[in-house]
């Protein structure tokens, strides 16, 4: 009889397809004694392409100097803190230095699908009409700063991102009949990943994200994935719909961003 894989065995498999996502869109990615960098020259605004993800224990004074000696001259530190007790442990003493502290739950799923007939109709929209509705979400997100050049590189850092992990395209249209929510499932034929479950604000309310990730969610089980996971932000509602849902917390991360001197950046 096969074990049952421990939330920490999840999350190190999700955390390498997550990986394995970096390295199959970034320019380069080297491992370090410490984890491992991400640079992208090409795409120097797009934070998830330019970071130190660092994966053990670790302090404030350590973790800077990674940012530097890895990023230096970009403009920004960028960390990642895969190892929980070091997060929790640090949180504060970013903050208090000037840093966005973003902490992300990783959840598996593991329950039963809601079986009752689907109330929203879930249409499969093109790439286009996808990545402009992704547009719009980042524009109106004021927390990432975007320039006009941050935006168009965060746009291009899904279009590739997209086509390298086979992304099916999920969305649900508004009555007016333009696309009104979307969500992604990424693949690499044996884990899925659930993505960027996103509603303009005037559709919320109506089940459209429920919809979305019960449909991305069957489609990723019907395909034979054996583990199937969504990220989501700690702090923030959808986490508790994901409950819901069927996916079970497995562990979180924390990503660590500060501004160094003025720079186009985006998240």
């Amino acid at each position: 009889m096969t074990a049952t894989p421990s939330p920490d065995q999840h999350l190190s498999r999700l955390l390498r397809f997550q990986r394995r996502t970096t390295e199959l869109v970034a320019d380069e990615v080297q491992d370090i004694p410490e984890g491992w960098v991400a640079r992208t020259p090409s795409l120097p605004a797009v934070w998830s392409l330019n970071l130190v993800r660092v994966q053990g224990a670790t302090i404030y004074d350590e973790a800077l100097a990674l940012s530097e000696r890895h990023l230096g001259g970009g403009g920004y530190d960028q960390l990642y803190l895969d190892h929980e007790p070091t997060g929790e442990a640090l949180a504060e003493v970013f903050r208090s230095r000037g840093w966005e502290v973003d902490v992300e739950v990783h959840s598996v799923l593991v329950g039963g699908l809601d079986r009752r007939p689907a109330a929203v109709e879930v249409v499969e929209p093109s790439e286009d009409e996808a990545l402009a509705l992704m547009e719009r979400w980042m524009a109106e997100d004021k927390t990432l700063h975007l320039t006009p050049e941050g935006l168009r590189q965060l746009v291009e850092s899904n279009r590739l991102t997209w086509r390298a992990r086979k992304a099916r395209r999920l969305g649900v249209r508004g009555p007016d009949g333009r696309l009104a929510a979307i969500t992604l499932v990424f693949s690499d034929g044996s884990v899925g990943q659930v993505e960027d479950v996103y509603v303009i604000p005037e559709a919320r309310g109506r089940g459209y994200g429920r919809a979305l990730v019960t449909r991305a969610a069957r489609l990723a089980r019907e395909a034979g994935h054996e583990l199937i996971f969504i990220v989501a932000d700690d702090n923030d509602w959808p986490k508790q719909l994901y409950a819901k849902l069927g996916f079970e917390p497995v562990g979180r991360t924390w990503l660590l961003h500060r501004e160094v001197r003025a720079q186009p950046r985006s998240g």
